[in-house]
């Protein structure tokens, strides 16, 4: 009789992962053509702070295919070596991105000291091709951030939440890059380079970021508050439940699994102390979200 809903749940899953796989392809192409268009003109106009953000974006497209292949490890059903699923891989890709990250703040680092430490810099021309650029590169970004933050919490992805706020970065540094854009157009063209070098740190960070929110996860760090659990817990009105403790939860921002004890009257029945813990669950799933795992151990109370 369970086989049919095990067959379901497959099938939805199999549906998410697939929609996760066409957001990251829809971005890639994205950032493929912005970087693109970013390093073709900051490549004529020898700016390196529009370089910098190209290979930025660039990095972005790389992060993208990381996530498809840790999406496809992550889409694996369950098998007797990982009885609760693939699903760490989409959270262990991300320390692919942290690693293109890091390498890309070194390259640009460089080039910043070369321009620095030239005896004749070259002067980037800041003409209106570049402003319009890196219009069209902000607008095209702050739409993939709105995008793929909303389709990464609608389908519940570490991974497309995690790269949205890595987007947001990217908004930012693109300012920055108008900005040397405006200091050269004014005779300060030093400015460029150290636009450069603050995009190289912004790129750094992301890179801590992520790999901080990584660990979360794959350290099964705590994401509720006991006091909240047990609170939701004990909201259920019904004179058998006697409390609730030993709560331990884990997970992301979009899937949450609770741990938990529940005290129940010593004299309830088995099936009525399963019927509370079903209360209970639909409870925690009504404040958590309907995709929360909850395990309840059923644990005798006080008599009468």
């Amino acid at each position: 009789m369970t086989a049919p809903v095990r067959n379901s749940a497959a099938a939805a899953d199999g549906n998410r992962y697939h929609q996760i796989r066409m957001v990251l392809i829809y971005i890639l192409i994205a950032n493929l053509a912005v970087s693109l268009g970013k390093g073709i003109v900051g490549w004529k106009s020898g700016s390196i702070g529009m370089v910098a953000d190209a290979f930025h974006s660039l990095m972005d497209g790389s992060s993208n295919v990381i996530g498809l292949i840790g999406i496809w490890l992550a889409s694996r059903p369950r098998d007797e070596s990982h009885t609760y699923g693939h699903a760490k891989f989409e959270t262990f890709a991300s320390i692919g991105i942290v690693l293109l990250l890091l390498l890309t703040a070194v390259e640009i680092g460089q080039s910043v000291y070369g321009r620095l430490t030239a005896a004749n810099p070259e002067v980037p021309a800041a003409g209106v091709l570049a402003f319009a650029t890196m219009g069209v590169t902000i607008v095209i970004n702050v739409v993939v951030t709105v995008y793929e933050r909303r389709r990464g919490l609608k389908l519940r992805s570490n991974f497309l939440v995690a790269d949205s706020r890595h987007t947001m970065s990217d908004i930012y540094v693109s300012f920055s890059v108008v900005a040397s854009l405006i200091a050269v157009s004014l005779g300060l063209p030093v400015i460029d380079a150290l636009v450069g070098g603050a995009i190289a740190l912004v790129i750094a960070y992301a890179a801590f970021k992520i790999m901080k929110e990584a660990s979360y996860v794959l350290l099964d760090r705590a994401v509720l508050d006991p006091g909240e659990v047990e609170r939701i817990c004990l909201s259920v009105s019904d004179p058998g439940i006697q409390g609730c403790h030993k709560i331990r939860t884990r997970g992301s921002e979009t899937h949450f699994w609770i741990d938990l004890h529940l005290l129940v009257d010593p004299e309830m029945s088995t099936k009525d102390s399963h019927r509370l813990a079903s209360k209970v669950e639909r409870r925690l799933k009504e404040a958590f979200g309907e995709d929360t795992d909850t395990t309840i151990h059923i644990e005798p109370g006080k008599a009468g």
